[in-house]
């Protein structure tokens, strides 16, 4: 029903085209004559400026967007042979048909409408443009509905191709069942994806701890010295204190002799004077 109703409105757009540019003088229509004859003049001028640029790429767009749809047409057409006069063969018979005329259509109402209406390459390959979009509907159509329901597109698809090669039911149940591998591959995908994205946390995690042990493990090594280093300070000091508390005791020991020296002169003196 949805290729009817699109192949009914392509062919109703490129009926509007043709009509427009057909020459008919009772009638308003968009052709637009190339020569102007004035009426002081015998000579007459032209007026277009599609030159043969124009024309080529014209051509160029034109085999471009319709030679595909244009072949498969014919294969689809040929292609019923093979299925003799069955439903399979009316189908392919019919769908090739529809596909080549209207391809066909799509090209006689381009080629139709720029010679009526084109008067430059600009408005010609406008005009080209705009008609190809026009073919293009089916296609817009199918990625519309691919992207509104991809399941049933599929599932229809599958339905389509196995009514051709005889086995309907175990290709529906085989599109499902691949719909479903699909979805849990996507699920699984997701799911990786996380852990990865977790597993680089944690990595980054174990690097930043690796690291701050590794400046721990400095650190202490730096305080290790340090503390040796205060300890032979320590026994340093301890030495000095040694020292010093000798030199004390020694310097008790020079003045006591001192003391003694000093006593012993005095009795000296004392002796000499009573001796006079």
């Amino acid at each position: 029903a949805l290729a009817i109703g699109v192949l009914a409105t392509q062919t109703l757009c490129f009926g509007f085209f043709i009509n427009e540019a057909s020459l008919e003088f009772r009638s308003d229509r968009i052709w637009r004559y190339t020569y102007t004859c004035p009426r002081n003049n015998l000579d007459c001028r032209n007026n277009s400026d599609v030159t043969a640029f124009g024309w080529i790429v014209f051509t160029v767009f034109a085999l471009v967007y319709l030679m595909c749809d244009l072949l498969n047409g014919l294969k689809l057409v040929l292609g019923a042979s093979k299925y003799g006069l069955t439903r399979k063969g009316f189908q392919s018979f019919f769908g090739g048909c529809s596909l080549f005329v209207i391809t066909a259509l799509a090209l006689y109402a381009t080629v139709v409408y720029n010679i009526a209406a084109s008067r430059s390459n600009f408005e010609m390959i406008f005009n080209t443009v705009i008609l190809l979009f026009v073919n293009d509907l089916d296609e817009k159509l199918f990625a519309s509905l691919h992207a509104i329901s991809p399941e049933w597109l599929k599932k229809t698809r599958s339905e389509i191709i196995a009514s051709f090669n005889g086995k309907t039911r175990t290709s529906v149940q085989n599109a499902i069942i691949n719909q479903q591998i699909e979805d849990q591959t996507k699920r699984i995908k997701k799911t990786e994806k996380k852990l990865a994205k977790k597993s680089n946390a944690i990595k980054a995690v174990e690097a930043k701890n690796s690291k701050l042990k590794k400046k721990v493990a400095g650190l202490k090594a730096a305080q290790a010295i340090k503390s040796k280093d205060m300890k032979r300070v320590k026994a340093k000091n301890k030495e000095l204190d040694k020292k010093v508390l000798e030199l004390e005791h020694f310097k008790e020991q020079v003045n006591r002799r001192l003391d003694d020296i000093e006593r012993s002169q005095a009795g000296v003196k004392d002796q000499r004077k009573k001796l006079k």
